[in-house]
This record gives structure tokens, C-alpha cells and sequence, in this order.
């Protein structure tokens, strides 16, 4: 089998088909700017208010979730929610029902089952916003 090979023997000119040529006679014809983009449309958000919710979490220093992960013999982990204010009960069953896995209130932290730190932080913005 023979491969086939370009040929590059050529004259070496450039190419001689421009499609931008005829743009270059309507030069004085087209605008100098380009149109201004349509305003943007307001963002809303919804807020909901903080007495519905019976639990609180406060915030560590830097204003971050006290979320952590803990490691326990035979490879198991367990994700930590800590500083947990009012009613602990109401945020596990709130996140063992978004998280589908089990869990528990331990002195004023909860523990869930499993790695679900992004998944807690999520649900918790949602929740404290």
C-alpha cells in the first residue's frame, strides 16, 4: 500500500479567494460601534425569614460553616455540623432526609453518615441565608 503525499511542489502564492474583500468597499457604511447590550434583567432572590427555622448555626471566625469530616476505625466517616443552637433534632432529621443517610445528635453537634460536607454546606446556605 502506497500512502498518497501532498504535493508540495507549488507555486507558493497566497490564497486568492478573500471573503472579507467586499467588506472592504463598505467601509464608510458600516457603524463604528457596536450596538449597546440589552439591560439586564433584575436577579431576584428569595429570602427566607430566619423564625421558621428552629435551629441556628453560628459561624466559625472566619465566617464559614463548622462542617468537618471525622474518620473512624474500619474506614468509615461521619461528617460533624458544629456550634448547632435550638433545636438540633429538627437540622438531622432536616439533613438526614436531604443527605439520605443516617445520623445523630451528640451534645451540640449533629453527625451524619458518610462524606456529605459539600451537599450540608449547601443546604444549610439555603436554610441560614
Amino acid at each position: 500500500m502506497t500512502k498518497n503525499k501532498l504535493d508540495k511542489a507549488g507555486d507558493l502564492q497566497g490564497l486568492t479567494d478573500n471573503p472579507f474583500g467586499a467588506l472592504a468597499g463598505l467601509k464608510g457604511a458600516l457603524p463604528d460601534t457596536a450596538p449597546s447590550p440589552a439591560p439586564a434583567k433584575p436577579v431576584v432572590e428569595i429570602v427566607r425569614p430566619k423564625a421558621d427555622v428552629p435551629f441556628h448555626i453560628q459561624r466559625t471566625r472566619k465566617g464559614g460553616m463548622p462542617i468537618s469530616l471525622e474518620k473512624r476505625p474500619g474506614g468509615k466517616v461521619a461528617t460533624l455540623i458544629g456550634n448547632v443552637q435550638g433545636d438540633a433534632d429538627a437540622l438531622l432529621a432536616l439533613l438526614k432526609k436531604k443527605c439520605g443517610a443516617g445520623g445523630v445528635v451528640r451534645e451540640n453537634a449533629v453527625e451524619i453518615q458518610g462524606d456529605h460536607r459539600n451537599r450540608i454546606e449547601v443546604i444549610l446556605r439555603e436554610y441560614l441565608v
